[in-house]
């Protein structure tokens, strides 16, 4: 066998992982221990012997179209066991084989951020990191995309063989648009889940908030992440503010002139929340509709702030509202995720008068100095999402109340039946904290 990523050893049995996610098991099969489910109908099984020299070898089998995607393996006296990848669980990752950084080497800035995050995030220092030389502005052609980005990463898996990474980050000056000429322009983020290399999806998000202030605010979020890693998580690579008693416990939801009345995300996140347990008294929602024409119909300001949503500029708000103190955080607020009903807003510059995703991120977010109201974590499309293309608010905010990572909670949000919709999404900020 080749590219064996991991080797599990029984009784009288073995199973092997293969970097493709699928499995391998040989050897005594008395209690159908070497016996891999066929869990759809396209899934074959074949049963191999081989004969040497020295007489026949034990039969494997293997499933040649696997159903799943096999994460972990274990065999003991008498059975095997293999675990589908899984979040949820939040096994302790190991960064050698789990994470890819990618950077631009046509940008001093990109490279420069990389290597800032290697230095200064914790617990990260030993990540595969991945340079590639492609255009540095938003948008990519497909023979580009094609060609230096997805081209190097497929190359880069082919020279590591035994590693799959289940996350990958892409520093600023990375393209986030591929020009396909449809109507609604997909992510680079999507492209590289979806359709770079066989069986493999991994949760790919940005460190790419640099807006007027070139690189000083992607370094201000990863020393936000020192920060809290230091003083809350230390000595852990999945940060969380909460579990070291950071006080971010209210959650705002701004449904205000909602452009379609029957579409009221901040009050599915709601409910969302109340059924995750979370106390109503820490829930604060708005919802008034048609347009109130007033600023005072919003929430303007929020307190130990844990989640954030607005219609942001299709709303009275504005596409300013990010800095020009119409909305004004106070207490513990430097921990948070959050989410705009807003088309475009993960655009650079968006059209349309709408906001984005890197006023978000500005020293002087959400009325706060030097960063200290920006947030965690955000989801954002660069491209028009519709309707149904925005990601699920309620799973957004409900899996991070339930402490699960933030990659995760990105990129579930963005549901199976959004999918010809959601293909412009964007994951914005590091993958391995939590609430």
């Amino acid at each position: 066998m080749s590219n064996v990523m991991a080797i599990a050893a029984g009784s009288a049995h073995g199973v092997a992982l293969i970097n493709d996610g699928t499995l391998v098991a040989w050897g005594d099969n008395s209690s159908g221990q070497t016996n891999i489910p066929a869990e759809q109908p396209t899934t074959v099984i074949t049963t191999i012997t081989i004969t040497t020299t020295n007489g026949p070898m034990p039969s494997f089998q293997t499933n040649t179209h696997p159903p799943i995607v096999c994460k972990l393996i274990a065999a003991g006296g008498f059975h095997s066991m293999a675990a589908l990848y899984s979040p949820l669980v939040q096994y302790p990752v190991d960064v050698t084989k789990d994470l890819l950084l990618i950077y631009n080497t046509n940008s001093i800035d990109s490279s420069n951020v990389c290597q800032y995050y290697l230095t200064h995030r914790p617990m990260v220092s030993n990540a595969n990191v991945l340079g590639i030389g492609c255009t540095n502005s938003e948008i990519i052609e497909p023979s580009d995309y094609a060609t230096n980005l997805a081209g190097p990463v497929q190359s880069w898996l082919a020279t590591n063989p035994t590693k799959r990474p289940s996350y990958v980050i892409l520093f600023q000056d990375i393209p986030s648009r591929l020009d396909t000429g449809a109507p609604s322009t997909p992510s680079v983020q999507y492209e590289l889940n979806t359709s770079c290399a066989t069986n493999w999806s991994p949760f790919v998000t940005s460190i790419n908030m640099n807006g007027t202030d070139g690189t000083n605010d992607c370094i201000a979020y990863i020393n936000k992440l020192a920060s809290i890693g230091s003083n809350y998580s230390p000595g852990q690579l999945i940060i969380s503010a909460s579990a070291g008693g950071y006080g971010n416990t209210n959650w705002y939801f701004d449904d205000t002139e909602c452009c379609y009345a029957a579409d009221a995300p901040g009050m599915t996140a709601e409910q969302a929340l109340i059924q995750a347990g979370v106390s109503s008294n820490s829930i604060f929602y708005t919802n008034v509709y048609p347009d109130c024409g007033s600023l005072t119909c919003h929430i303007t300001t929020a307190t130990n702030v844990a989640g954030y949503l607005c219609w942001g500029g299709h709303s009275s708000l504005g596409p300013s509202y990010a800095t020009n103190e119409s909305i004004q955080c106070f207490g513990q607020s430097t921990w948070y995720v959050m989410q705009t009903i807003e088309s475009f807003n993960g655009q650079r510059n968006p059209c349309c008068g709408l906001g984005n995703f890197l006023s978000w991120f500005a020293s002087n977010a959400f009325g706060g100095t030097n960063y200290s109201n920006t947030p965690v974590g955000a989801v954002c499309n660069v491209d028009e999402p519709y309707l149904l293309g925005n990601n699920n608010s309620a799973l957004y905010f409900g899996e991070w109340a339930a402490e699960r990572i933030f990659a995760y909670c990105g990129w579930n949000s963005f549901t199976i039946e959004n999918q010809n919709y959601s293909h412009c999404l964007q994951v914005v900020g590091d993958p391995f904290t939590t609430k």
